[in-house]
Order: structure tokens, then C-alpha cells, then sequence
């Protein structure tokens, strides 16, 4: 008994010392701040469309004259990290000042960029603050993706929206599906299936497994090299938009090759095919039967995509 009394009396303890504690709120006010005059709180400037420079206008501001050394970094412009320090941006104080403002120019915009102020005080110690430049791309470009003819891992169907997404299809993302890939007898191919790109609104013709609300796309094989597709940058579509429209239903997908694909509702884009790679698997066909050991292919690709 005597021991539960004393259990009680930990817990009455223990809940009221939780009662009593206070609430603390760290108000830290930086010695030194760093400020641009574009992008507010968020340091996220967007720039309009066909931009391809940014003057920067910065100001640096010290409690006192504790201004020491001031650079200028690039930095990725996903996870925020330091890159190289920018040639030429370097400022240092043989007499630390109160106060500093220059203007940097960054220039080349074909993407996203981000710079990183640095500045170290009297002390020693290190401010540091990024800005992120977003342009308005007029060509949108996807990570690379992983595809198959069939639904097992990933599924067949493509949609260029947020960076490229692969789906089963069982989506309900059907209406945003700009391509889909199947494995296809092409005659002039042999009589072999082949990994090809399949308009999706045809597919049940071509005795594919199939969802409802699927757009018609047509296709082309292109004669751009690697190299000549990874120049194309997101500020200029023209070498995507001046080529001629596609017009076939079925295209065989080799590596190394780069596609062209319309869309019913106008979008406009390519597709770069890095590798196609032969597998098996436990697959259902288009009676709804599963079948063990299919040859099927798995596709890695990129797009590049103008929209309408």
C-alpha cells in the first residue's frame, strides 16, 4: 500500500512540475542581414518569360562596423548547397564596415539558378543567405522515367505533367495521358514483338489492355542525335515547335533515339529513350487471364514538352 502512496506521489509531482513550466520564445536578432531587393522573405524571385538575365541588388547591414568579408557562392538550386565561389565577387574590409550594397549580375538563364551570400563578421562568424531565380520555361522538362509495355512495376502510360509520372491504368489521370508504350508486331520490324510507342486512344485496336477517356497522339522518329537534344534548353522551344507534325500511330523505341509526339489537344514535345531493356514476368493479358513468363520491355526515357 505504502508503495502505491509513493508511485501516486511521483506522478502528482512529475504532473505538476510539466504544469509550471513556461513557455520561452527565442527572439535572435543577427548582427549582420543580408537583404535583396526582389523576393521578400521567401528569396524566390520569377522572372518572366524569355528572360535570360538578372541583375541582383544586394544590401548588407551590420549592427556595427563588423563587416569583414563579403562573397558571392553559386549554390544548387534544389537542396540550397554552396557551390564555387563566383570569380570577381569577392570584397574585403581592411576597415570592417557598418554597411555594403552591390549589384551581381546572373546571366545564362536556361534554368533555375541559385546564388549564396556569404558574409563573415569581425568575429568570424558566417551569415549566409540564397537567392533562387526561377524562369518561366517555354519548354517543360521531366526527370527521367521508367516505362513498360506492360503492367507490372510501373505500367505503360506517360504524363508530362509534374516533372513526368508513369501510371497503371487504372488511373484516374486518363485525360493527361500523353503517350503510352506497348509491345507490337510491326511488319517492317519482323514478326517479333517489338517495344514501341502506341497511341493510347487506339490501344484496345491494337488488343492492349486499355483505359476509358485515353486522347489520340501521334509520333515520329527524329533525326537528333543526343547531343542535339540535351541542348535544347527550357527558354527556347523552337527546335520543337518548327519541327513537323507527327503522323503515325506506331513507332518502334530503340536507345539512343528521340521521338516526337503530338497530342489531340495540341501538346507538342520529345522523347529521348536512354535504354530499353527485355524482362519477364506474371502478366495479364487482354482477357483478363494471368500468364506466367511474358517478355515484356522496360523503357528509361526523358521528355521534353511544349504545351499548348
Amino acid at each position: 500500500m505504502n508503495k502505491h502512496i509513493f508511485l501516486t506521489a511521483i506522478v502528482g509531482i512529475a504532473l505538476l512540475a510539466s504544469c509550471s513550466k513556461e513557455n520561452y520564445t527565442v527572439d535572435y536578432t543577427p548582427d549582420v542581414k543580408i537583404r535583396f531587393a526582389e523576393g521578400g522573405d521567401s528569396s524566390i524571385v520569377h522572372l518572366e518569360k524569355g528572360l535570360i538575365d538578372y541583375h541582383v541588388k544586394i544590401d548588407v547591414s551590420a549592427s556595427g562596423e563588423v563587416i569583414r568579408l563579403f562573397e558571392i557562392y553559386t549554390a544548387d538550386a534544389k537542396s540550397g548547397n554552396r557551390g564555387d565561389l563566383i570569380d570577381g565577387t569577392t570584397q574585403s574590409f581592411d576597415n570592417p564596415g557598418k554597411s555594403y550594397s552591390t549589384t551581381y549580375t546572373v546571366s545564362d538563364l536556361t534554368q533555375n539558378k541559385c546564388i549564396k551570400i556569404v558574409v563573415i563578421d569581425t568575429l568570424e562568424r558566417v551569415y549566409e543567405k540564397n537567392l533562387l531565380i526561377k524562369i518561366t520555361p517555354a519548354v517543360h522538362f521531366s526527370d527521367a522515367k521508367r516505362m513498360e509495355t506492360i503492367e507490372n512495376y510501373y505500367g505503360p502510360y506517360y504524363a508530362s505533367w509534374l516533372s513526368g509520372r508513369v501510371y497503371m491504368r487504372n488511373t484516374e489521370y486518363a485525360k493527361e495521358i500523353d503517350f503510352s508504350l506497348g509491345d507490337m508486331v510491326i511488319q517492317s520490324e519482323g514478326t517479333e514483338p517489338v517495344a514501341a510507342l502506341v497511341n493510347p486512344a487506339l490501344r484496345n485496336d491494337y488488343h492492349l489492355l486499355t483505359a476509358a477517356g485515353l486522347q489520340h497522339t501521334k509520333f515520329a522518329l527524329t533525326s537528333l542525335t543526343p547531343t542535339q537534344y540535351n541542348a535544347i534548353t527550357q527558354v527556347d522551344a523552337a527546335p520543337i515547335t518548327t519541327l513537323e507534325d507527327p503522323t503515325l500511330d506506331v513507332v518502334k523505341l530503340e536507345a539512343g533515339s528521340t521521338y516526337l509526339f503530338k497530342t489531340a489537344n495540341g501538346k507538342k514535345g520529345l522523347i529521348h529513350v536512354t535504354a530499353v531493356t527485355t524482362k519477364t514476368g506474371t502478366i495479364e493479358n487482354v482477357n483478363g487471364q494471368w500468364q506466367e513468363g511474358v517478355a515484356y520491355h522496360e523503357v528509361t526515357l526523358t521528355t521534353k514538352t511544349v504545351l499548348p
